[in-house]
């Protein structure tokens, strides 16, 4: 997603236009890759969030179909960070100000007790919610995919397409979809300790396995930790094994590779990749992706 382009001063200046109130504290939220969301502390001492929404993601059409009814179904929840104002047009982007959440985000090691017990009761709330997304076509991707890797320097990565990331891994069973997040990572997240209090970002519900929600949490997570910091990934990986229990082995498998195909055909068909980056920094990744699939494959047996 691009980065939103404007002044923070700006958007500080016409976030206090539109509250009516000076604020004494506009602080950009650091701990995610999206700078596009900041803590704020009025002069009477009441604090919000405040989200200013890319153009990708910030039609009114979008905003109305998706994440208005997603945050009136779950108003009464305790663990979403609900909307108090907003939304308001700024330049190309949509600014909402969403309520305060004790906490705060986080790059975590770890799947957190916390964190499984909300997201039952999170998963338990959405099904039957309106407005969802249709599920990802990952086949779609994976053609888009091979059609893009080929440099002799991706030799390596299609023949990881083609012999790991098949098509039956990649196929849904449409009888057993259900409504996820579809966004869950540790930046749409705020923790207390190893509570989570607060989840954000619901435009993005969408029919899948819960098990795609929990790798793209674990994922993004292992891919934030400094150099894939060894210690901190078999943290991830021993909690990774705990979760499996929780849904068939086919659908952790779907959920590893339809996240690993999204991210190969956005870096290889939007990006120029680098020889150097993909011997050193991409496979490396691989390794990561790979003993995923052998803890999945040992449960399986």
């Amino acid at each position: 997603m691009k980065r939103p382009e404007y002044s923070v001063a700006a958007l500080r200046a016409f976030v206090e236009e539109k509250l009516g109130v000076r604020l004494v504290r506009f602080e950009q939220i650091t701990e995610c890759s999206r700078p596009e969301n900041f803590r704020v502390q009025t002069e009477h001492g009441v604090r919000y969030v405040v989200k200013c929404v890319p153009p990708e993601k910030s039609n009114a059409q979008y905003f109305r179909n998706h994440f208005f009814p997603h945050l009136q179904e779950l108003r009464e929840q305790e663990f979403v960070v609900q909307l108090v104002h907003g939304p308001f047009a700024f330049g190309d982007c949509v600014v909402v100000v969403l309520g305060w959440c004790s906490g705060r985000r986080v790059l975590p090691d770890r799947l957190t007790d916390g964190l499984v017990a909300t997201y039952r009761k999170f998963s338990a709330v959405i099904q039957g919610s309106s407005a969802v997304l249709p599920p990802r076509d990952n086949l779609a991707v994976r053609r888009e995919a091979l059609a893009s890797l080929v440099s002799p320097t991706c030799a390596y990565l299609r023949r990881f397409v083609e012999t790991v990331l098949t098509e039956k891994m990649l196929t849904y069973d449409p009888a057993r979809l259900r409504v996820i997040h579809g966004d869950l990572h540790h930046g749409n997240m705020h923790f207390d300790g190893d509570q989570l209090t607060g989840i954000m970002d619901l435009e993005d519900f969408r029919y899948g396995y819960p098990a795609d929600d929990w790798m793209r949490y674990i994922i993004c997570a292992a891919e934030h930790l400094p150099w894939f910091s060894v210690v901190r990934r078999r943290r991830l990986l021993a909690r990774v094994k705990e979760l499996l229990p929780q849904a068939p082995a086919d659908e952790w498998r779907e959920a590893v590779g339809g996240l690993l195909i999204r991210k190969i055909w956005r870096r290889f068909r939007l990006k120029k990749i680098s020889a150097w980056w993909l011997a050193v920094n991409f496979q490396f990744r691989l390794t990561f992706y790979r003993e995923i699939l052998s803890l999945i494959d040992n449960y399986a047996k």
